[in-house]
């Protein structure tokens, strides 16, 4: 069973101004998670997660160069180590893409929902 702690939620404001600056279409299931948490930690025996928090996101892609490594992907977590969790910009699914040798093509897709996702690791 895992374990999920969750930051404090973002204000409206924040999320409002996030969906702003993205022009893509979100996985089912992601905005509702993070207006009632900006970002979160999930750990179970088999993985640890880190969800970034909603006001950081659209930074730390840049940070990691992420448009010009993987410009079909935004990233929104890790594991805390070398594998991001990406939102595929042109069909909203999910992939695992690792932060070292970031590439469309070493996408690996997980799931076609945010739920899902998070359903997989608890």
């Amino acid at each position: 069973m895992a374990t999920i702690d969750r930051n404090i939620a973002p204000i409206k404001q924040e999320v409002e101004n996030f969906l702003k600056q993205i022009d893509f279409k979100l996985p089912e299931g992601f905005i509702e998670f993070f207006k009632d948490s900006n970002g979160a930690d999930i750990s179970s025996d088999e993985n640890y997660i880190v969800l970034w928090a909603l006001t950081d996101m659209i930074q730390l892609n840049r940070d990691y160069n992420v448009d010009e490594y993987a410009p079909d992907f935004f990233i929104f977590g890790s594991n805390g180590g070398g594998t991001a969790y990406a939102v595929k910009k042109s069909t909203s699914d999910i992939y695992e893409i690792p932060f070292i040798g970031m590439s469309n093509e070493e996408a690996v897709f997980k799931n076609k929902t945010f739920s899902e996702f998070i359903e997989g690791l608890t």
